[in-house]
């Protein structure tokens, strides 16, 4: 449209400019014809003062629509390169941001494994716990069991020495054989009982070891793999990373969310700046309209001084026939050129509404979409805002989890240290049944020596049998095992049925 109306104008110059040559033709003949062309040379005359004036006003209409044009070429330039940078930027917003919020989501996909991963891991875990756990009140029952069983044979140790200092202080004529005799044959069954009790905590305290060495070596293997994941997963959430610009994962993927929104917003309020510029240039442009359909009202206005000289022209060839053909035939061309521009103005005029028109639609567009952008300025904005808090608040409650793994290892890791110092606690038992189990040993031995050598002196007494039925209160002891003692030691050695006691008995051996 700017390029017709260009042209037009151009038209108009031309023909502006055959006016002219008219105007001076006309004089000339004018003049030749003496007081019969007086009349025309006044015509010539005020064509040649409407042709300055078409001139003059051409030349307005020509730098108004040279303006025009440029205004129109840099408000289009701007709209088109507007829209091209939008159209762009939104074609590649959409991929970067799914690339982005893929990455996003794959990293919570991670953390949430990882998490299940620990959980499960610490729920495996824990099937350990009453084990162990059961294993740590074995060794309180065998501990026990085995301070009654040092007491005892601390009671038979005192006995023995007590009986045998008597025996020591005593005349041939005063000693008491028989009681020395039932004092060393109850000693051997106390003992012989004693030490096979002992041999059998022993055992129990050897597979209770083994039993807790091997559960917790597993416990603390399956432990330290949770911690290692456990600090994988903090490394890949909270850690910096060299190859991530000293960024942790989770805070690169929220970081170049974040990034990419804020500079979505920032392209979208430069977008909105730069409409409002290229609106500023549509403003300038319709004025530069304004001002080239002034100058073409003013052009109609010369028009219609043409179309009057035209008439008079006519009335005046009428009236003086004896003109000579060329003032018919400049007038005839004058008539001609006049209406030539009158229809060139008049297709111009609507040519520059048209124009107007579209320009002012394009404006009335552009001033909507800035409208529209603001308010998606203001709305992405907000949701932005509500995008932080929500990974602000998923970062926490990660962190919690997280957090929560790592209690729950702290509280197994101390379990691990009570049930290691557990270990050592059997080991020490050991030691100590051990030296008891010694101790039986050398009753036992000195026991039977003692025997020996009764009856090698002649005592008769120590041919009697070492069977606990000679003792009532050995079987009354023995016949209060309860279901936390092991009859079963003392129905082999001695061969006797022993029925379960009452609530508690003397001896205790899980």
């Amino acid at each position: 449209q700017m390029s017709e109306i260009r042209d037009s104008i151009s038209e108009i110059a031309l023909i502006s400019d055959d006016i002219e040559l008219l105007s001076y033709n006309a004089g000339f003949v004018a003049s030749r014809a003496g007081s019969s062309g007086a009349a025309f040379t006044y015509i010539a005359r005020e064509i040649k003062k409407l042709s300055n004036r078409t001139t003059s006003l051409v030349e307005r209409m020509r730098r108004n629509t040279e303006e025009l044009v440029e205004s129109y070429r840099q408000f289009n330039e701007r709209i088109e390169k507007i829209n091209t940078e939008t159209d762009e930027r939104l074609n590649n917003i959409e991929d970067h941001l799914g690339s982005i919020f893929n990455k996003y989501n794959t990293g919570l996909r991670n953390i949430a494994g990882l998490l299940m991963e620990n959980l499960d891991s610490v729920n495996s875990i824990k099937q350990y716990v009453p084990k162990i756990m059961i294993s740590l009140q074995d060794q309180d029952i065998i501990r026990q069991s085995l301070e009654q069983a040092s007491s005892i044979n601390l009671d038979m140790v005192q006995q023995l020495e007590s009986n045998l200092r008597l025996y020591s202080n005593q005349r041939d004529d005063e000693v008491d054989t028989a009681m020395m005799e039932g004092t060393s044959a109850l000693t051997i069954l106390m003992s012989k009982l004693a030490n096979e009790l002992i041999g059998k905590i022993t055992q129990n305290l050897d597979e209770s070891l083994h039993k807790l060495s091997s559960d917790l070596g597993e416990f603390e293997q399956q432990l330290r793999d949770v911690e290692e994941d456990r600090k994988s997963l903090v490394d890949f959430f909270a850690n910096a990373q060299e190859g991530l610009g000293n960024k942790s994962s989770i805070e690169m993927i929220f970081d170049e969310s974040s990034e990419m929104i804020t500079d979505l917003l920032q392209f979208i309020r430069n977008s909105i700046v730069q409409k409002r510029e290229a609106s500023k240039l549509g403003t300038l442009l319709i004025d530069n309209m304004e001002k080239t359909i002034r100058c073409f009202d003013e052009m109609h206005d010369i028009v219609k001084g043409f179309s009057l000289i035209k008439v008079a022209s006519k009335m005046e060839i009428a009236r003086e026939m004896e003109l000579s053909r060329n003032i018919t035939a400049s007038s005839e061309m004058f008539e001609e050129l006049t209406e030539k521009m009158e229809t060139t103005i008049l297709q111009v005029r609507k040519q520059l509404h048209t124009a107007d028109a579209s320009i002012r639609e394009n404006l009335m567009t552009l001033s909507a979409n800035l409208a529209q952008q603001q308010d998606d300025v203001a709305t992405l904005t907000q949701n932005m805002e509500q995008s932080v808090s929500n990974l602000e608040t998923m970062r926490e409650n990660l962190n919690d989890a997280i957090r929560a793994v790592g209690a729950n290892s702290t509280e197994l890791f101390a379990l691990i240290e009570d049930s290691l110092n557990g270990a050592r606690t059997i080991k020490g038992l050991i030691g100590q049944a051990e030296s008891i189990s010694r101790q039986y040993g050398q009753i036992i031995s000195q026991s039977e020596e003692f025997r020996v050598q009764g009856h090698q002196m002649g005592f008769a007494e120590f041919l009697s049998p070492v069977i606990p039925e000679r003792f009532p209160g050995f079987m009354r002891m023995i016949s209060k095992f309860t279901v936390y003692s092991d009859k079963e030691i003392a129905s082999e050695i001695y061969d006797v049925d022993i029925e379960e006691g009452d609530a508690g008995g003397e001896l205790t051996l899980f």
